[in-house]
């Protein structure tokens, strides 16, 4: 990897870093006490913010197995259709990069990676590191969490969590390219929350508005040109 590729993605890395830094030290001060340095393993091997805060919320009311397994499932489905942009960028690279860049998407390395890959091609080598580098402040933080949560104020602590929130915020502001990408995003957000009235199981509502949105803006878009 040459350092013109590392430097790339350390840039575009560094903000979810921060963020991820933020909210897994959350996650680990939640699950001391409960899992303990499970969260440890459950953050390199899952890797997935979201679905580790419900997992741990289902740990903590004694959840059967079976419904962690398929909440967690259903919430981290969105990242079938994130893969799918992906897909064609990199046709030609082995199934073990393949591999290894499906492992490290999340919403806010997705965001980041699309809109630099919309300027170039497909390159594993910067999406890997970008992925690896996010991945690894994950990790850390929650280490972070369980070593040293019980000197953070707890006033702290509570908003730590926004934090993904406001970085996912800021990324989609960022990739944000023309009016077009704003209805878009308008839309999907309406239809989100209109489907989160009918009591759809957890994670529902964001994957039907999105796979909804993206069609719609696509068709359109075709259809305009």
């Amino acid at each position: 990897m040459n350092l013109i590729i590392l430097r790339k993605s350390f840039t575009d890395a560094f903000p979810i870093m921060v963020g991820y830094f933020s909210i897994s030290i959350a996650f680990g001060m939640l699950a001391k006490g409960f899992i303990e340095s499970y969260a440890v393993l459950m953050s390199l091997i899952v890797f997935a913010g979201a679905s580790q805060f419900i997992a741990l919320q289902l740990f903590m009311k004694n959840s059967s197995g079976i419904l962690i397994v398929i909440t967690t499932f259903v919430v981290n489905l969105r990242h079938t259709l994130m893969s799918s942009y992906f897909s064609p960028l990199y046709s030609r690279t082995n199934v073990l990069k393949k591999a290894i860049l499906s492992f490290g998407i999340t919403d806010e390395t997705f965001a980041i990676a699309s809109r630099r890959l919309k300027s170039e091609k497909g390159e594993p080598a910067y999406h890997i590191s970008l992925n690896f580098l996010c991945y690894v402040s994950w990790v850390a933080g929650t280490i972070a969490g369980l070593l040293f949560g019980s000197i953070i104020p707890p006033d702290l602590a509570e908003v730590l969590p926004f934090t993904l929130t406001a970085l996912f915020i800021s990324i989609l502001v960022l990739s944000i390219s023309n009016r077009f990408d704003i209805y878009v995003g308008v839309l999907a957000g309406i239809l989100s929350l209109s489907f989160s009235a009918f009591q759809l199981p957890t994670g529902w509502n964001v994957l039907i508005a999105t796979v909804i949105a993206c069609i719609t803006g696509g068709v359109t878009e075709k259809w305009m040109k």
